[in-house]
């Protein structure tokens, strides 16, 4: 009979797994390992809580963290900062921080990655200020951040449209001689594009060719979703040609940022060219992709155009979400086919879907402009019941077609109701 496989077998074969990303076998193998009766050691536990963390299960992970104590082994900064890490994956930040203050009590001394994962979960959290300040005391402490500590700081930033404080650790960086990468430019693209100043996300993309910088499809994507943002979709698709050229091929965000520029600039027939490629090219479309087109479409009232584009969306496979309801409803109400919009309305819970607020907003103001306003008001009544608060748009609509029909004591009645919810300031 051959003889088990030694514990250090096992662990190179679960390291191996655990670098690929293969955490479910890992795991699985590890089990074996009990199984047979073979004690792990502390290297095969820190991987198993790696593949847990990965995996984000955290209660497995501390399962094996208990084990490494039962077994009188000394965690170190390693195994202490990967637990650390899942924590803030899984914005779990308050224990993340109570580990943290554990391991200086204990005088294990953090790491790099220790902080990094600490300031990406303060980041998740919106806490920008504190996410700065530990920054400060990281550098305190000796540890030199890395571009990815920066990158994890100067991305949340940019994506709260925090320009300035993003410059000012851009700034920092390079007082401490880390060199920007791809991504650091790309968060701060993004983070000027998010506050519509276009120009100077441009000018930084020209900055990264210029500096011989790897431009990659993300790249390419937050300057061409910058340009449909403001209209300049013309830009935008010269952007898209210069990806061909330059052999990077323009994945589905790409063409799903184009097609739905050029649906808001109304230019549907160019989108319609576009999607036709997007399948040619092997690029898969998404509800997203239909959304836009079908938005497009209503816009400029191609209104059976829309409904075969929403039956062949349904054909190949694509399951409309409640965001393509909204669209179509609100398309056929506009085109004065409330009749179909409210026989769709009433077949969305059937097919389990759940209205929301803006669903019931369109639908009241269909029946509004119709005159149906008893139809309007036994909705209105009815949202709450089905889990549907209605909003200050809900009440606005309602009220302002009563009065223009000088039904004024129901519309001064839904008003102080109105207050009364808090939905209007007095």
């Amino acid at each position: 009979m051959r003889p088990p496989p030694s514990i250090i077998q096992f662990t190179k074969i679960l390291g191996s797994l655990a670098k690929t990303n293969h955490f479910p076998t890992a795991i699985s193998l590890f089990q074996q390992l009990q199984a047979r009766g073979i004690a792990p050691n502390l290297f095969t536990l820190s991987i198993v809580i790696n593949c847990c963390c990965g995996m984000s299960r955290m209660t497995l992970a501390f399962s094996a963290f208990a084990k490494i104590l039962r077994m009188g082994f000394q965690p170190d900064a390693v195994t202490l900062t990967t637990i650390l890490k899942g924590l803030c994956l899984c914005g779990n930040v308050q224990k993340a921080f109570h580990l943290f203050s554990e391991m200086l009590a204990k005088g294990i001394s953090p790491n790099v990655i220790t902080y990094s994962s600490l300031i990406f979960g303060l980041c998740l959290e919106g806490q920008y200020k504190k996410a700065i300040d530990l920054l400060s005391d990281m550098v305190l402490r000796n540890i030199t951040p890395n571009v990815y500590t920066y990158n994890i700081l100067i991305d949340g930033l940019c994506k709260e449209g925090k320009i300035k404080d993003a410059k000012s650790v851009l700034a920092v960086m390079a007082k401490h001689g880390v060199k920007p990468d791809v991504v650091t430019y790309t968060s701060l693209m993004d983070g000027y594009c998010l506050v519509n100043q276009v120009n100077k996300a441009k000018y930084l993309f020209n900055t990264m060719a210029q500096i011989r910088e790897s431009l990659d499809v993300q790249s390419y994507n937050i300057m061409i979703n910058g340009f449909c943002k403001i209209k300049m979709v013309d830009e935008a698709l010269n952007l898209f040609e210069e990806m061909r050229r330059k052999y990077l091929v323009p994945n589905t965000v790409t063409y799903n940022t184009l097609i739905d520029g050029l649906s808001k600039s109304k230019r549907i027939s160019c989108a319609l060219e576009l999607l036709v490629k997007m399948n040619e090219r092997g690029q898969p479309t998404n509800v997203v992709t239909y959304n836009s087109l079908l938005d497009g479409m209503f816009n400029i009232k191609r209104v059976d155009k829309a409904l075969m584009l929403f039956k062949e969306m349904k054909e190949s496979g694509i399951d409309p979400d409640i965001y393509t309801y909204n669209i179509l409803i609100d398309g056929l109400c506009k085109s004065g086919r409330l009749i179909d919009a409210i026989e769709i309305f009433q077949d969305l819970s059937v097919k389990g879907y759940h209205p929301n607020v803006r669903t019931y907003n369109i639908i009241i103001n269909g029946l509004c402009k119709e005159g149906l306003f008893e139809e309007a008001l036994a909705l209105l009544s009815k949202m709450e019941g089905n889990g549907c608060l209605p909003d200050a748009v809900t009440f606005e609509t309602v009220i302002r077609a009563l009065f223009e029909k000088d039904e004024n004591d129901m519309a001064e009645k839904l008003l102080r109701e109105m207050v009364a919810r808090g939905l209007l300031n007095c």
